[in-house]
């Protein structure tokens, strides 16, 4: 079985090269996950992956422990592994921390280096090219990258550690919205929006940055049902009810 990048490369579904083969199944069960493949609470059936992937149980086992430390499977004794399903209590601490450290790094990075806005620039890039290509399946890859070269910004290691610990559960909530705003929005338009952002981080105006990242955030995931109402702190149903209000008033942008 082989597979098709969307930047005009075939690649094989089996991994080799260089790198451990253990870091190897990681990158490739990641990128199935946050491009959808694999959906929220599927069962992975270990030997059955680790003969597609060409590698052995052991390895894929300990490439599954890194993705549990990800934030991305959760491992239950007796039962397996499985994709983790997020709730919406979840998607309240994920988006409210992404909010307060994107903000920092605006206050910390903007103005930013000619190398920083570089690797921003250069991510857009990659957002633009998956929009070309009709690349659906790269645009929550490429937008993390985006959203990762902007904590750089800051050039604040242990922000940057900070955002690490919740930048793959963001992306589950990026593929919730993708499937819940795919028809009010284009790939090419939502890579138009990064560019926005990106050209105002190169102008190097903070107060334009952040304004304009308010209007970016998007949270058409609400609107998808997907995300579990059980334990749903006063905090997290306060907060659902102020985006869904400003969804209301602007479902496109939003």
């Amino acid at each position: 079985m082989r597979t098709t990048t969307g930047r005009g490369r075939r690649v094989g579904t089996r991994i080799g090269g260089p790198r451990s083969a253990v870091a190897l199944a990681v990158d490739a069960l990641r990128l199935r996950i946050l491009r959808g493949d694999l959906a929220p609470g599927a069962h992975i059936g270990e030997q059955s992956l680790a003969d597609e992937l060409g590698v052995g149980r052991a390895t894929l086992r300990e490439a599954l422990r890194d993705l549990e430390h990800d934030g991305l499977v959760v491992r239950v004794p007796g039962v397996g592994t499985r994709v983790i399903s997020l709730s919406l209590e979840d998607a309240y601490e994920i988006v409210t921390l992404r909010e307060h450290l994107e903000d920092l790094a605006v206050d910390l990075g903007v103005p930013a280096s000619p190398a920083r806005v570089e690797r921003l620039m250069a991510a857009v890039a990659d957002l633009e090219r998956g929009a070309a290509d009709g690349d659906e399946a790269s645009s929550v890859p490429d937008s993390l990258a985006f959203h990762r070269a902007f904590i750089a910004l800051s050039g604040n290691t242990r922000l940057t550690a900070a955002f690490e610990t919740i930048l793959y559960p963001l992306g589950l909530l990026m593929q919730l919205n993708r499937r819940a705003s795919s028809a009010a929005e284009s790939l090419s338009e939502r890579a138009a929006r990064h560019r926005r952002l990106a050209e105002l981080v190169r102008a190097g105006d903070p107060e334009a940055v952040r304004a304009e990242m308010s209007s970016h955030r998007t949270t058409a995931f609400l609107r998808s049902g997907e995300l579990s109402t059980e334990e749903l702190s006063d905090a997290a149903k306060a907060w659902v009810d102020y985006r869904t209000t400003l969804d209301t008033q602007s479902p496109t942008k939003r």
